[in-house]
C-alpha cells in the first residue's frame, strides 16, 4: 500500500524530531555532568579556601585579644572603667575581624561602685553601623549571664561560641570569650570578641548560572524538535516531557524523603533504660510515621535521678510536620536540662509547666504558618517516684497500677491548650505519685484513632481495655501488643497517621532487708496474709490518697468525717476516731519519710476500720514498746505517747507490713 505524500512528510518529520530530540537529551546529559564535576571542583576547592581563612580569622581574633586581655584585668581589678572602654574600642578599631567587645563582670564580683541593676555590670562597645571608623558604648539592657559568650568556667584557653544571632549591627555572629582574673586567681569578669558572619557563599549562584546556560542551549534544541512535529504529535509530546519531569521529581523527592526519614529516625532515642543497667525504672518506646517522614515525637534523658520525657504531636503530616517536630524535640532537650536539677518541694508539676510555656513561647514567636503540636511532658523522681507532668491538649495517658488495682485508670490532667496557638497562654503542671512496679503508657492518637477499610476506629475504650490485661506486663511487651493491635484493627487499610508510643515502668527503690521481711498477721477474725489483707482492704471501701505533708489534713479530716456519718457514730466517737486516726498520719508525714498516704474507711463486724497506708519505713505500732507514764516526764525517752494515744483512743489496732507499703489499722465500734 501506497503512502500519502503528507504522511511521508509527517513521519520523516517525527523521525527528525525524535534524532534532534535524543541528540538534545544526549547533549544534556554530557553538559548536566560536566556541570556537576565543575561544581563538585568548585567546592572541594572553596571549602579548602574557607577551611584556610576561617582559621586565619580565629588565629588573629584569639591573638589580638590576648595581647590586651593583661590591661584589660588590671583596669578591671582596678575599677577604671574610663582606661577599660578605651583599651576596648582599640581592640575593635584595631582588629578588622571583631566588631564588637562585651565586657561583663560575674554577677558575684560587681564592685559595689559599678552596679548597674541590682548586682548586674556590663557594657557593649561596637562598630557604628553606618560608619564603622566611629563606636558605640552602651550598658547591657538584657540579662547577659544568658548570652552564648557567658561562660562563667571557662579557662585561659579561651572558648568559642556557636554562631548565634546579635542584638547589633550583624544577624549572625560567633564569639571569642577570655577570663579576667583578680590578685587571687579567680575568675571575675568575661571578655568576649564578635566576630560576624560577613561573606556569603558563591557557590550556589555559579551552580545556578551554570545550569542555566546549560538549559538554554539544551532547550533551544528542544523547541526546533517540539515545532517539527507540528500538530501530529506536539500534544503527545508536551504530555510525555510533562510525565517524564513528574516521573523524575517524583523520584527525586522520594530520595530525599528516604533521606530525611533516616535522618528523622536517627534523632529519637533507641538506646533505653532498664534492666541491666538500671534497676529503677524501664522504658520503651517506638515511632511508625505515616509517610517517609511523620510530625510525632518522643524524647527522654535521665539527669540527677530525674527522668524528663515527651511525647508530642504536630499538626499536619509530611515534611512540614517533620521540620517542627525536630524543632521541638531540640527545645525540649534545651528546656529540660536547663530545669534539672527539680526540686524536692516541686510537688504540683510547676518545673513542667515552665517547660511547656517556654517550647509554646518560641513556636508562637517563630510565627510557625499556623502548625501547632499537642504534647506530654513529665519529671519522675527515680528515687521517690513522684510524677510531675504537664499536659498540652494531647492524649490523656494511661496509669497500670500494680500496687493498690490490678488496673489501669486514666491519669488526671487538666485541658491546657497545644503549644504554638497562644503566646501567652498559662499552662499548668499537676503531680502524682506513683507505687512500684507502675506504669505509665502514653501514644498519640494514631493509636486511638488507627481506622480500618470499613472507617472504624480502634477507640479509646479498646485501648483502655487493653491496658487493664497488660498490668503484668514490661514496658516493651506493652508496647509492641498495642501496636500488633493497632495493625490488626488497621488490616489491609493505609495507616491514617503517625503512631508513637511510649511506656515507663517505675521499679521503686525500696531494698528488703531481714528485718522488713513480709509477715503474716494472725487477727481474731481470721489468718490472713499481708497480701490478701491489702488486697482485701483496698477494694472494700472508699480510698483517698494525699501526699504525705502536713498541708493535705484539712483533706483528710472531710473524708473522715464523711465515712463517721456514714457509720453513724456518735459525736464522741467520731471525736475519738479521728483524733487517733490524725495521731497515725501525723508520724507518717513527721517520722517515716513516706511520699505518699492513702486512706481507706470501710464498715466490716459493726466496726469502722480506717486502714492507713504509706511508702515509708517499716514501723509496727501495736508491737512498739510505749512510754512508763509512771516515770517523770524530764526523765522518760523520746516518743511513745502517740502509741498510748492511739490504742486509748480506738477500739483496736492491726498491722501488716506488705510489697514495702505499711499498713495499720484503726478499728472503732459502732454501737
Amino acid at each position: 500500500m501506497k503512502l500519502k505524500q503528507d504522511t511521508k512528510y509527517s513521519i520523516m518529520m517525527v523521525v527528525v524530531a525524535a534524532l534532534l530530540l535524543q541528540g538534545s537529551f544526549t547533549m544534556e546529559f554530557f553538559s548536566t555532568r560536566r556541570t556537576f564535576n565543575y561544581q563538585l571542583t568548585e567546592m572541594a576547592q572553596n571549602d579548602l579556601t574557607d577551611s584556610y581563612r576561617i582559621a586565619k580569622i580565629r588565629q588573629d581574633v584569639e591573638n589580638a585579644t590576648r595581647s590586651v586581655i593583661d590591661e584589660i584585668e588590671k583596669q578591671a581589678n582596678e575599677i577604671d572603667i574610663d582606661t577599660l572602654q578605651m583599651l576596648i574600642g582599640d581592640l575593635v578599631h584595631n582588629q578588622n575581624q571583631i566588631v564588637g567587645v562585651s565586657f561583663a563582670y560575674l554577677p558575684e564580683y560587681v564592685p559595689k561602685q559599678l552596679e548597674q541593676k541590682e548586682d548586674r555590670f556590663a557594657i557593649y562597645i561596637f562598630e557604628d553601623e553606618k560608619d564603622q571608623n566611629k563606636l558605640k558604648t552602651i550598658p547591657f539592657k538584657y540579662e547577659y549571664t544568658e548570652r552564648p559568650w557567658y561562660v562563667k568556667d571557662v579557662d585561659s584557653i579561651g572558648y568559642w561560641t556557636e554562631p548565634y544571632e546579635g542584638y547589633y549591627n550583624y544577624i549572625l555572629m560567633f564569639s571569642f570569650t577570655l577570663p579576667i582574673k583578680n590578685t587571687e586567681g579567680k575568675t571575675v569578669a568575661l571578655v568576649s570578641a564578635d566576630v560576624p558572619l560577613r561573606d556569603i557563599s558563591q557557590v550556589a549562584m555559579q551552580f545556578y548560572e551554570g545550569q542555566r546556560k546549560s538549559l538554554l542551549r539544551n532547550l533551544l534544541f528542544s523547541i526546533f524538535g517540539t515545532l517539527l512535529l507540528t500538530y501530529i504529535v506536539w500534544r503527545a509530546i508536551t504530555y510525555l516531557r510533562s510525565l517524564n519531569r513528574a516521573n523524575e521529581e517524583k523520584e527525586h523527592m522520594t530520595g530525599e524523603l528516604n533521606v530525611a526519614r533516616k535522618i528523622q529516625q536517627s534523632m529519637i532515642p533507641k538506646q533505653f533504660p532498664g534492666p541491666p543497667e538500671r534497676n529503677d525504672v524501664q522504658l520503651y518506646a517506638s515511632l511508625t510515621p505515616a509517610r517517609q517522614v511523620g510530625g510525632d515525637l518522643y524524647d527522654f534523658l535521665i539527669i540527677h535521678d530525674r527522668l524528663c520525657f515527651c511525647i508530642g504531636d504536630v499538626s499536619g503530616k509530611g515534611m512540614p510536620a517533620a521540620m517542627l517536630m525536630t524543632v521541638i524535640k531540640t527545645l525540649f532537650r534545651t528546656e529540660a536540662r536547663n530545669m534539672m536539677p527539680i526540686s524536692e518541694q516541686d510537688r504540683n508539676g510547676s518545673k513542667t509547666a515552665t517547660i511547656m510555656g517556654r517550647i509554646n513561647r518560641t513556636l508562637c514567636n517563630d510565627q510557625t504558618s499556623g502548625f501547632f503540636a499537642t504534647m506530654f511532658v513529665g519529671i519522675l523522681n527515680l528515687k521517690t517516684g513522684l510524677l510531675c507532668y504537664c499536659n498540652a491538649g494531647h492524649e490523656v495517658p494511661i496509669l497500670i497500677r500494680k500496687t493498690f488495682e490490678t488496673n489501669a485508670e486514666k491519669l488526671d490532667v487538666i485541658p491546657n491548650l497545644p503549644v504554638g496557638v497562644l503566646p501567652d497562654w498559662a499552662y499548668q503542671g499537676q503531680a502524682t505519685t506513683l507505687n512500684p512496679h507502675d506504669t505509665l503508657f502514653i501514644f498519640t492518637d494514631g493509636l486511638s484513632e488507627a481506622y480500618n477499610a470499613k472507617g472504624e476506629m480502634l477507640s479509646r475504650q479498646k485501648v483502655m481495655q487493653i491496658a487493664q490485661q497488660s498490668c503484668d506486663f514490661t514496658p516493651r511487651q506493652l508496647v509492641e501488643l498495642m501496636e500488633n493491635e493497632a495493625h490488626k484493627h488497621a488490616g489491609n487499610a493505609e495507616q491514617s497517621d503517625d503512631l508513637t508510643l511510649l511506656a515507663i515502668k517505675w521499679e521503686g527503690t525500696a531494698q528488703t532487708t531481714n528485718t522488713q521481711k513480709e509477715k503474716v498477721i494472725t487477727t481474731k477474725q481470721n489468718n490472713m496474709s499481708s497480701e490478701e489483707f491489702y488486697k482485701n482492704i483496698t477494694n472494700m471501701g472508699e480510698t483517698v490518697t494525699l501526699m504525705a505533708t502536713s498541708s493535705y489534713l484539712p483533706q483528710m479530716k472531710d473524708f473522715m468525717l464523711n465515712a463517721t456519718e456514714r457509720a453513724g457514730l456518735s459525736q464522741q466517737a467520731t471525736k475519738r476516731v479521728r483524733l487517733a486516726v490524725e495521731e497515725a498520719v501525723a508520724n507518717v508525714v513527721h517520722h517515716s519519710k513516706a511520699e505518699t498516704v492513702t486512706l481507706v474507711s470501710a464498715i466490716i463486724d459493726n466496726q469502722l476500720q480506717f486502714s492507713i497506708i504509706d511508702d515509708g519505713i517499716p514501723f509496727d505500732p501495736t508491737t512498739a514498746k510505749v512510754t512508763d507514764t509512771a516515770i517523770p516526764a524530764d526523765k522518760r525517752p523520746i516518743g511513745g505517747l502517740g502509741i498510748i494515744f492511739m490504742r486509748q483512743m480506738s477500739d483496736g489496732l492491726e498491722y501488716h507490713r506488705y510489697n514495702g507499703y505499711n499498713i495499720l489499722t484503726i478499728k472503732k465500734n459502732i454501737q
